[in-house]
C-alpha cells in the first residue's frame, strides 16, 4: 500500500528515450488527478515532524491517500539512524525529489482506515453506467483481427469462463484497451498473433503482426533480505504473526475503534538512496557500467530491435548510477529485517506464451542477476544495511545478524548469498515497452500497438524503465493519462 512516486529524473528518462509527452512535467498532473491527499494526524505530525508539499498533491482524486495513524515504536530509531548516517530526510516523496529517507503515505482511507483500492474508488463509481459491464471469472483468449490495406484491425475480444468451454466475444467499435499486466498482456498479444514470428510458430499461432519486442524488456525490482533479530526492542511488527495474544488484541482494537497496529500498512518510513550514499565503490561501479557492452548480458535470442533499444536503456541506467537525483536502492526497515530493493536493475528477461491455450500460464524468464552489475549493486546494498544496523539508534536495539550472517563479508560469499536468495518485489514491468518500434517498442506515445489499429495497452508493461518507487502510483498516473489520450483520439 506504499503510495510513492519516483524522482523527476526517473520519469524524464522516459522522455529522453524518445517518448514525447512522457516525462515528469507531463505526468505530474495525472499523479495529482489520482489522489485525494490527507495530511498526517495531529498526533503523528507532532511526534514525527512530517513535512509535505501541498502543491504537488491532489485534492479531489478517486484514491484516498494518507499517513498511518499508528507508527511502530522503532520508527523513531530508524528516523534517528537516518540522521546519524548523514542522510537527508526528504520534504515530500511526491515532489520529484524523493531521495534520502522519507515518510510515506499509503492508499489508506483516513476515515475508514481501509485500503482505498481501484475497485472501491473507480469501479464502484462507474458500475451503474449503462455502457459499463464487468464479466467476472472469464479470461480473454485472444483479440480477433482482420487484415486490410491499413494492416491489422481489432474487431472483437474473445473470452471464456473455463478451459474447454465455448468462447464468446464482444465486438470492438472504437478500440480495445488491453490492461492485463506485465505478465499476461504479452501473452494475450501473442495468442492473438501479435509478437515474434519465430516464437508464434512454436505455439501454432498464425502471425498477424510480426512484433518481436512483445514480451521482451521484462524487469523488476530485485530484493534481498538481511535478517537481524533485535535483542532490546519494544514490541514490533513481527508480533502480529508470532504472538497470537497480541495479534488478537490488535484485531479487536481495530474492529472496535479503528485504532492500533492494524491501521498501519507498514512502510511508514522508507529510504531511497543513490549509489554514492550506499557505497564507497560508487565511482568504480559507475565506470564499469559505462564501459560495459550493453548486449553482453542480454538473454540468448534477444531480438535485434530489442538489443538496439536496450543500448539506450543501458546508457540511461548507467547515468543514473552516477546521479544524486535518482535512487538505486530502497531500504524497508521492519524491525528484525531490512528489505533491500534494487531499483535500477540492468538485467532483462522476457515473457512468452507457453502454448496457444490461455489457461497455460505464460513462461516468465525474469533474467534476474544475469547482468553482474546487479549483483555488485546488491552486494554494496547489503553492506550498507549493516551500516544501518551499526548506527547508534539501531545498535541500541541490539540487532544480531543471522542472514546472511555477520561472518559473510567477502565479495564471493556475499555474491553467493545474493544469487541464492534474490527474489521479486512484485513490480514487473516493461514487456510492452513504450518506444520506437525499431528500438524494441511495442506501443507508441499514444499507447497504440504498432501494426494494429484499434488497440492500446494501458498497464505497467508499457514502462520502458521502472522508476525508483513502488509500481501502484505510477500505474494510476499512466492510466489517467491514457484516459485523456483515448478521449482525445475518439472525438
Amino acid at each position: 500500500m506504499v503510495f510513492d512516486r519516483g524522482s523527476k529524473s526517473d520519469y524524464d528518462s522516459w522522455g529522453a528515450l524518445g517518448n514525447e509527452g512522457w516525462q515528469w512535467d507531463t505526468l505530474l498532473p495525472y499523479f495529482q488527478k489520482t489522489e485525494t491527499f490527507t495530511e498526517p494526524t495531529p498526533e503523528i505530525l507532532s511526534e514525527y515532524n512530517i513535512t509535505w508539499d501541498d502543491a504537488v498533491h491532489g485534492e479531489s482524486g478517486y484514491i484516498q491517500t494518507s499517513y498511518s495513524p499508528f507508527f511502530w515504536p522503532t520508527t523513531k530509531n530508524i528516523v534517528a539512524a537516518t540522521q546519524e548516517l548523514g542522510i537527508e530526510i526528504a520534504r515530500d516523496q511526491a515532489n520529484g525529489s524523493p531521495i534520502g529517507g522519507y515518510f510515506c503515505p499509503h492508499n489508506l482511507d483516513p476515515v475508514q482506515l481501509t485500503r482505498s483500492s481501484a475497485e472501491e474508488a473507480y469501479y464502484r463509481t462507474a458500475v451503474a453506467r449503462r455502457n459499463f459491464h464487468l464479466i467476472a471469472n472469464n479470461r480473454v483468449t485472444r483479440l480477433r483481427t482482420t487484415n486490410g490495406a491499413g494492416g491489422a484491425t481489432v474487431t472483437a475480444v474473445e473470452f471464456t469462463g473455463a478451459q474447454g468451454a465455448q468462447s464468446r466475444s464482444v465486438g470492438v467499435r472504437k478500440e480495445a484497451i488491453l490492461a492485463a499486466g506485465a505478465l499476461h498482456t504479452p501473452q494475450i498479444l501473442q495468442l492473438s498473433g501479435i509478437g515474434d514470428r519465430a516464437h508464434l510458430s512454436t505455439i501454432n499461432v498464425t502471425t498477424v503482426v510480426d512484433l518481436p519486442a512483445v514480451g521482451q524488456n521484462l524487469h523488476d525490482h530485485v530484493s534481498v533480505v538481511v535478517v537481524a533479530p533485535l535483542g532490546n526492542a519494544p514490541v514490533g511488527q513481527s508480533a502480529l504473526t508470532s504472538n497470537a495474544t497480541f495479534a488478537a488484541e490488535a484485531r479487536a482494537q481495530y474492529d472496535a475503534q479503528r485504532q492500533g497496529p492494524l491501521t498501519s500498512p507498514t512502510g511508514d518510513f522508507l529510504h531511497f538512496l543513490p549509489l554514492s550514499v550506499i557505497s564507497d565503490a560508487a565511482d568504480a561501479i559507475s565506470a564499469e557500467a559505462a564501459a560495459q557492452d550493453p548486449s553482453a548480458h542480454l538473454l540468448p535470442g534477444t531480438p535485434a530491435s530489442v538489443a538496439q533499444g536496450y543500448r539506450a536503456l543501458h546508457a540511461e541506467l548507467a547515468e543514473k548510477l552516477a546521479s544524486q537525483d535518482s535512487a538505486v536502492m530502497e531500504y524497508i526497515w521492519a524491525d528484525d529485517v531490512i528489505v533491500l530493493g534494487l531499483q535500477k536493475p540492468f538485467s532483462r528477461g522476457n515473457v512468452k506464451a507457453a502454448s496457444g491455450n490461455v489457461f497455460d500460464a505464460p513462461v516468465a524468464n525474469s533474467g534476474f542477476l544475469s547482468n553482474p552489475l546487479d549483483v555488485a549493486l546488491l552486494r554494496e546494498g547489503v553492506r550498507f544495511a549493516r551500516k544501518i544496523h551499526a548506527a547508534p539508534s539501531i545498535a541500541a536495539l541490539q540487532p544480531f545478524e543471522v542472514v546472511p550472517g555477520a561472518n559473510v563479508t567477502a565479495d564471493a560469499d556475499l555474491d553467493a548469498f545474493i544469487r541464492g536468495s534474490a527474489a521479486t518485489l512484485f513490480h514487473p514491468c516493461g514487456t510492452a515497452k513504450l518506444g520506437a518500434r525499431e528500438n524494441g517498442g511495442v506501443v507508441d506515445k499514444n499507447l497504440k500497438v504498432y501494426g494494429v489499429q484499434k488497440l492500446r495497452v494501458v498497464d505497467a508493461s508499457i514502462m520502458p524503465i521502472h522508476p525508483a518507487a513502488h509500481s501502484m502510483t505510477t500505474v494510476y498516473a499512466v492510466a489517467e493519462k491514457a484516459a485523456d489520450l483515448i478521449k482525445a483520439g475518439n472525438r
